[in-house]
């Protein structure tokens, strides 16, 4: 066996290690969280080497920068190791492939998964600072915020940036490889762009449809997230489905339909 294929593993986990352990001591990351995200990027390096591992960083790092202007209560303890692995778990996969198989679509595919994820995390962190009125995204009419399907100007524009940035790190990584095609490069760059944003989309319409929503018994205000059941009605949604699963099934669903057009 040869020993130098442990080296991958060796240096993607001491650089993940590195930086989930800051992310702990920032509170960004719960135990469960710190152990799984030292894990699943070591992963990302060995399978996707620097190009998918420095992505993955970035979307962690600025996810939980943003978070921190938002002081709610997903946020307060840092993120555990279902919110770690529902971000993370699609694009694993395809890394995976792409890392067997050699074919670039998966790790494009791979990257569409985090870009999507971005986009979700920006658009709601930053629109939800957003000062102007926030509106369905089914019927177009004054929401409250922070409720899923409510959308703002601010939010959307976030979202194509989260994705956009994603994918400009993307060219910027790829074009240090041997495999550089200026062609290739800004189709994949578009791809990752739009199938991205048009993922964060997609999350708010299964938030409207699937994600469970309370209702307070005594003020009528409306909840995603309870601490205590009897004192909260469940109105709509799904009981057993909260954002991570919400989520999970984006990422799956935007990743899966962009293969499909990528190799029909």
């Amino acid at each position: 066996m040869n020993e130098h294929m442990f080296v991958p593993y060796i240096i993607g986990l001491l650089l993940s290690l590195s930086v989930a352990f800051v992310a702990y001591k920032k509170r960004s990351l719960t135990v469960s969280g710190f152990i799984t995200a030292s894990i699943v990027g070591m992963l990302f390096y060995v399978f996707g080497t620097f190009i998918a591992w420095s992505i993955l960083i970035f979307f962690f790092i600025s996810s939980s920068i943003i978070s921190k202007f938002n002081k709610n209560e997903k946020e307060k303890y840092g993120r555990d190791y279902i919110q770690v692995i529902s971000n993370s778990i699609v694009s694993l996969f395809f890394l995976t492939l792409y890392y067997f198989l050699h074919d670039l679509t998966y790790l494009v595919v791979a990257v569409v998964a985090i870009a999507a994820s971005t986009a979700d995390t920006w658009a709601s962190e930053i629109g939800s600072l957003s000062k102007g009125k926030t509106y369905s995204i089914l019927t177009f009419k004054a929401m409250e915020k922070g409720l899923s399907g409510a959308v703002s100007m601010l939010g959307v524009v976030a979202s194509f940036l989260g994705a956009l940035v994603i994918s400009l790190m993307f060219s910027a990584l790829y074009f240090l490889t041997e495999e550089f095609s200026l062609n290739l490069l800004t189709e994949f760059s578009v791809i990752i762009t739009i199938s991205g944003f048009l993922g964060s989309i997609l999350d708010s319409y299964l938030g409207v449809f699937l994600q469970a929503k309370y209702k307070d018994i005594k003020s009528g205000k409306i909840a995603e997230m309870i601490s205590n059941t009897e004192q909260f009605i469940l109105i709509s949604g799904k009981k057993f489905i909260n954002n991570s699963t919400v989520n999970f099934i984006m990422v799956l669903t935007i990743s899966v339909v962009t293969y499909l057009l990528l190799v029909i």
